[in-house]
């Protein structure tokens, strides 16, 4: 029996559900969310991005960067709003770039990226998993030089943001400060035997999955294939000289980014203190 993926044959009412919930998170962000994120095409590479800089940014010291990748849904912003409210008063650069892996054909449509008609053109028909290869490189120089961000970057995603973000950890381990997968899809998209890097580096990235503890009705039936294709992501990780941590259920979560816990994982690794990183209240209306 052939095996489902979450982002190609997925059933519907799951796939409502998972545009519900970037709906909802999109909606829900205030004026000062959306003021503080922007829009920018890298400098030296057609890829665009969005940042969201941390409350008191100054160009004065470096600051650890968060890159966030969206499910099937590709709903970049608002998946970036999420972790900009769970970041609270933690220094994190966060960076949304519009990946084109993240998800099936019926979900790669242009109404969900920022690229011009002639950008989207061009990019179609080419390796996505190459161009992020070169495009996030670019990206995080970018970071490095206009905002301070860290040289090394922290790289989440959920679902079917599984697909870029397992393919950047087995890539480029080099180029990340630990990779947080989130209940993923992985069916070794961009992902070779030759592809696999032997960078010294791979033996020693901090590589910790997700899942989330507590999926409603709907999203329970999308989980079973998570599970499946996060494990088979981790043998073939450990296969190539990785070293994953045992999967880690968030309790009394929802299928979704997760990005408190995420974010606690990163301070863990930074060495922030959890009585600095009080989220942003929303405010009252």
């Amino acid at each position: 029996m052939r095996r489902m993926s979450i982002d190609r044959k997925f059933p519907a009412s799951v796939a409502a559900l998972v545009g519900g919930v970037a709906l909802a998170t999109a909606l829900a962000a205030t004026p000062a969310d959306l003021a503080r994120s922007s829009v920018h095409r890298a400098s030296t590479h057609p890829m665009r991005y969005h940042v969201a800089l941390p409350r008191g940014w100054k160009a004065d010291r470096s600051w650890p960067v968060l890159v966030v990748i969206p499910g099937a849904a590709r709903d970049f912003a608002g998946n970036l709003e999420a972790f900009d409210r769970a970041r609270g008063d933690r220094p994190y650069i966060l960076v949304a770039p519009e990946v084109l892996s993240c998800g099936g054909a019926r979900t790669r449509t242009r109404d969900h990226y920022s690229y011009s008609a002639a950008e989207w053109d061009s990019l179609q028909g080419g390796d996505d998993f190459s161009f992020e290869d070169a495009g996030l490189a670019a990206v995080l120089v970018d970071v490095h030089r206009e905002w301070r961000g860290d040289s090394r970057a922290f790289v989440t995603g959920w679902e079917a943001g599984g697909h870029t973000v397992w393919a950047q950890a087995f890539r480029h381990p080099e180029r990340w400060r630990g990779v947080a997968p989130v209940t993923t899809n992985y069916q070794q998209r961009g992902v070779t035997a030759s592809s696999f890097s032997r960078a010294p580096e791979r033996t020693t990235l901090p590589l910790q999955p997700f899942r989330c503890g507590a999926p409603n009705a709907d999203a329970m039936q999308a989980i079973p294939y998570c599970d499946r294709q996060t494990a088979q992501a981790m043998r073939e990780a450990r296969e190539h000289g990785f070293a994953p941590r045992t999967v880690r259920k968030v309790r009394g979560a929802d299928h979704g980014p997760l990005p408190e816990a995420v974010l606690a994982w990163c301070d863990s690794l930074v060495g922030i203190s959890a009585l600095k990183t009080t989220p942003a209240q929303p405010k009252k209306r």
